[in-house]
């Protein structure tokens, strides 16, 4: 863009000259702002950042005019000077997440420190009211062509869910309205605000104290520690831990259709587990550790041993790796009879479920 003087003399051709100006860069900021908005997202997710949602947006054409005569003063050449032209905003779950988007944010674009605000930080002690990261970037000389655009700013917002849900309440309340909000009312929402802050800091201490637990299943497990009392803790962590693993087993086995750890969970087979373990008096992940070595060592031997039948009705059931504990924690260990009630078998198939026992055991 080329530089244009706004002059005292006709402002409004001026006002006028930069609209068009605008409107004429829309198809190329909408672009930009489309490619930018992937890009963010993709940063997030391969830094394992969970976030509620991302937003982009241009800024509207009556908005630009509107800033755009409020300050027509301040601008020599507002296409270049205005910060907010261009927005991304990311909506995180956790205040905690700030800090580490905020560290991607500086190691993947330029950032303008001068142009930018902490509204964390720029509220006193004694303050309640709009939380929020205001960042103004530009991607770094790299990925200048990456998007057929070239050197545009644009502002990066980010906020908690909570916070997010307040500035929108507030901004309806306070700025979408002609009437004169009362001291009083406004104190209410302001109350809010205070409100939400402390519920943030409780959800980021109950993720910490999660990620205690977590870190401890984690820590044991790869020290190979399996001696740790069997409960929907102990057994949930073991499956995520093993997932992996146990697919493998169930690959060898024909098993035609496998769910990854976090979608069978919401089958919620681990109080059955839980349920037959014990009632098996295997009452320690250790026993299930042997069971699904055992498993992986005697594959073939199952194999050879069961018959088409059973094998079917194996690739059947078994589609995680908690069905897959369960089914054979079953087919080893409950009676007989329990067994041909279940999965409906023949007095053949049985026999061959107890020689399987016998073989493995040996």
């Amino acid at each position: 863009h080329h530089i244009y003087v706004l002059t005292k003399g006709d402002k409004m051709d001026d006002i006028n000259h930069w609209v068009e100006e605008f409107q004429d860069n829309m198809q190329e900021y909408e672009i930009f702002i489309f490619h930018l908005q992937q890009k963010v997202e993709r940063i997030l997710k391969d830094n394992n950042i969970f976030y509620v949602k991302t937003e982009a947006r241009v800024k509207s054409l009556d908005s630009f005019k509107r800033k755009l005569e409020i300050k027509k003063n301040k601008y020599q050449n507002p296409l270049e000077e205005m910060t907010d032209i261009l927005g991304i905003r990311i909506i995180t779950y956790y205040r905690e997440d700030l800090d580490g988007i905020l560290k991607l944010l500086k190691e993947n674009f330029k950032i303008d420190y001068k142009n930018s605000a902490n509204k964390l930080q720029s509220l006193k002690y004694n303050e309640m009211g709009y939380l929020s990261l205001h960042y103004i970037c530009k991607c770094k000389s790299s990925q200048k062509n990456l998007y057929g655009c070239t050197d545009f700013k644009f502002e990066v917002q980010i906020r908690t869910a909570l916070q997010h849900i307040w500035a929108q309440i507030d901004h309806q309340l306070r700025y979408k309205t002609l009437a004169n909000i009362p001291n009083k009312v406004q104190r209410k929402l302001f109350r809010i605000s205070a409100m939400l802050e402390s519920i943030d800091d409780e959800f980021d201490s109950i993720k910490h104290d999660v990620q205690v637990i977590e870190n401890f299943y984690k820590d044991r497990f790869n020290e190979k520690e399996y001696s740790l009392r069997l409960d929907l803790s102990s057994i949930n962590f073991y499956l995520k831990y093993n997932d992996r693993f146990i697919r493998s087993i169930c690959k060898k086995l024909g098993v035609f259709h496998f769910n990854n750890f976090e979608i069978a969970k919401e089958e919620h087979l681990e109080k059955s587990l839980i349920k037959f373990a014990l009632q098996f008096n295997k009452n320690r992940v250790i026993y299930i550790e042997e069971l699904v070595n055992s498993i992986y060592k005697n594959i073939d031997i199952i194999l050879n041993i069961l018959d088409k039948n059973t094998l079917k009705k194996i690739n059947y059931v078994v589609n995680s790796s908690c069905s897959f504990v369960l089914t054979f924690l079953l087919l080893l260990n409950e009676d007989i009879s329990e067994i041909q009630k279940i999965y409906n078998l023949t007095e053949s198939s049985l026999e061959k479920i107890q020689i399987l026992r016998k073989n493995i055991l040996l």
